[in-house]
């Protein structure tokens, strides 16, 4: 939570610690405009170092990022629906007008003293590197049981209806929290796990498309469920594959992340025979067998992973050649098979492996060259790296 040693009032400090509590995007300044308190999650949506905020300056004056990352024409529209609050009743604006660039300089001056009412609210678009959106703000007094103005109360939110949001609640809140620590692309160590449907081109024509659709559907949701449920981010869906990383600086170590992709690895039979039922005794014609997933598991030392925010999707991918070579680790695992390369195995520590019930010690490995049904792509980008099957384990 953020701290708050800087609101001395007890009810605006009260009104903050509930507001962090709750995760809003919020921030407060007293009854003269001066800065006191800003959330977490505000914090987090501009990328704003609290320590470069200068709490107890004017509103216009405190250095943080919000009113930076505004658009142009944003800003013209933020001082004519906000300023109007902060002028002093003798008509001097020059004062407020100081505080601002020279081109909204000329906006202050045409502008007249208001009263604040009770609550008021706009939006304003905002541009921080490559991401761009619209946020929607409320404006409110904050006033004691005698109804005496003691501060003023900012929340902000995504310009977004009510209905698309809810869509965001169906997926995984701490993933979703995972991802948006990767706003920086760079180079992190990771495991890659790569699965797909084995023999899906046949089972896509036995079934009935939109049966085949309520498979894939299914199978997805679960696998994101059990890599976001073990601490993983779930990467590109292409067809019928999914992919998971697991992130060494999330997971505590090199070994945490190996284990954890090896647990959802060893677990896939579970999650398609779960599917399989499940879908077959809704009637469609399923078997456990029918919808076995080949996996590959990679470590990657140096990935470039990040988010990608386009305008028609936010995720995170990982570029690097160790994506490819898990890539083509799992489309030499045939038969159902989970194949773990020996880098990602020699990351495990003692209680790790252990907890497991694996021991890299006394693996035999084979390289993927000489794997039966190896394609010559996987020969070529993968073909010298050492793999063992730990499904049979």
């Amino acid at each position: 939570m953020t701290a708050t040693p800087q609101i001395a009032d007890p009810r605006l400090r009260e009104l903050a610690e509930q507001l962090d509590g709750h995760r809003w995007a919020a921030e407060l300044v007293d009854d003269r405009w001066r800065l006191l308190w800003v959330s977490q999650e505000l914090r987090a949506m501009r990328a704003e170092d609290e320590d470069r905020i200068r709490y107890g300056q004017h509103f216009l004056m405190s250095g943080t990022a919000g009113f930076a990352v505004l658009t142009e024409s944003s800003r013209e529209r933020w001082v004519r629906t906000n300023v109007p609050f902060m002028l002093d009743r003798d008509g001097d604006n020059a004062p407020i007008a100081q505080m601002l660039s020279p081109n909204l300089r000329a906006v202050v001056e045409e502008l007249e003293p208001q009263s604040p009412p009770p609550r008021w609210m706009s939006t304003f678009d905002f541009a921080r590197g490559e991401f761009v959106g619209r946020v929607s703000y409320i404006g409110e007094r904050v006033q004691d049981e005698d109804g005496r103005l003691i501060g003023y109360l900012f929340l902000y939110t995504p310009d977004l209806p009510a209905s698309l949001l809810a869509l965001l609640v169906r997926g995984q809140r701490s993933m979703y929290e995972r991802m948006a620590r990767l706003v920086e692309a760079k180079l992190r160590p990771a495991a890659i796990l790569f699965a797909d449907l084995e023999s899906s081109t046949a089972l896509s024509r036995r079934l009935p498309t939109a049966g085949y659709f309520r498979l894939i559907r299914s199978l997805r949701t679960a696998f994101d469920a059990a890599v976001g449920n073990r601490g993983g981010i779930v990467g590109k869906h292409a067809g019928d594959g999914v992919t998971g990383f697991f992130l060494s600086g999330q997971l505590g170590s090199d070994s945490g992340a190996a284990r954890a992709a090896l647990e959802i690895a060893r677990g896939v039979d579970d999650v398609t025979a779960r599917v399989a039922a499940e879908l077959s005794d809704d009637g469609l014609p399923l078997e456990a067998a029918d919808c076995r997933l080949n996996v590959g598991i990679h470590w990657g030392a140096n990935l470039y992973i990040g988010q990608v925010a386009t305008e028609g999707r936010l995720e995170v991918t990982a570029l690097g050649d160790a994506v490819n070579e898990a890539a083509r680790i799992e489309q030499s695992a045939t038969g159902g098979r989970v194949l773990a390369s020996k880098p990602l195995l020699e990351r495990l520590n003692a209680e790790d492996a252990a907890a497991l019930d694996l021991d890299p010690t006394r693996l035999a490995y084979e390289l993927v060259a000489e794997l039966q049904g190896a394609s010559d792509k996987a020969a070529r980008d993968a073909g010298s790296i050492a793999v063992a099957d730990v499904k049979r384990l």
